[in-house]
């Protein structure tokens, strides 16, 4: 997996990261989001991509192109960013639907993630996809 090494006060909206976390289970896991709010009332706001480097539902395309317009970070390393489409209330009323059949939208405690090393993250995307962004 190729990332890139990356600081949590750089860390806004349309930002694809990983990070580890221990969740309410108790297992610290990496997981990777995609950016919607950094720091409201002391939590991350995201949609949950990958959880241990797996895609945790196959519509990661689909989440990308509703969120705005996914833009290339780093094309070697498959690292992306999305430039998101409105405000990130307007971008959740649009994925509200693929959000609740997935189940991906998550929140952090900001302090807590805070411990862990943050990374920009890459990416499985499909390669059409890929082709068109590099294009772009």
């Amino acid at each position: 997996m190729a990332k890139i090494g990356y600081n949590w006060y750089k860390v806004k909206q349309g930002d694809i990261i990983s990070f580890q976390y221990r969740g309410k289970d108790k297992k610290l896991l990496r997981r990777t989001i995609l950016v919607l709010e950094v720091k409201v009332d002391g939590l991350l706001h995201g949609i949950l991509l990958e959880r241990s480097n797996r895609i945790v539902n196959s519509e990661v395309k689909k989440v990308l192109e509703i969120a705005g317009k996914t833009q290339v970070i780093d094309a070697k390393k498959k690292v992306y960013k999305v430039k998101l489409d409105g405000k990130s209330k307007d971008v959740y009323k649009r994925l509200k639907e693929l959000v609740k059949r997935n189940d991906i939208y998550r929140t952090f405690k900001y302090d807590k993630a805070r411990k862990s090393q943050v990374f920009l993250e890459d990416l499985i995307l499909p390669p059409d996809f890929v082709k068109k962004l590099n294009e772009d």
